[in-house]
């Protein structure tokens, strides 16, 4: 799956390789979550590792209370500097709580932005 730097941080996300993930990001990338003040709390690259290893301990939670988060492949767009992410969270029987898109834009090989848009 790994075959492009949007597949490689979810797949290295996803087996806890929180450096590996964090090295995804550009040196001035940033992630925009979808909560916080304004259009989102932005994390600067420096606090970009911290924040993985929250959601990675949050993933741990949402299983243990029978849900499971779901990412789809990333659709590229726009000579392949920007991809889309669709994702849900949902019951372990597939019924949906929750759902949204990570709109990434990149820069030689590496996230520039990752902006995360939810529904709930």
């Amino acid at each position: 799956m790994a075959d492009n730097v949007v597949s490689r941080f979810f797949e290295l996300g996803a087996k806890e390789d929180l450096d590996g993930a964090w090295e995804c990001f550009a040196d001035d990338g940033t992630w925009i979550l979808s909560e916080g003040d304004g259009p989102g709390t932005t994390l600067h690259k420096q606090e970009i590792r911290g924040h993985i290893e929250k959601m990675n301990e949050l993933s741990k939670q949402i299983t243990a209370q029978g849900l499971e988060g779901v990412f789809e492949e990333p659709v590229f767009l726009v000579n392949g500097e920007q991809a889309v992410v669709e994702w849900s969270l949902r019951k372990i029987g597939g019924e949906v709580m929750e759902r949204g898109i990570d709109l990434f834009t990149l820069r030689d090989g590496k996230i520039l932005i990752k902006d995360v848009f939810r529904k709930a």
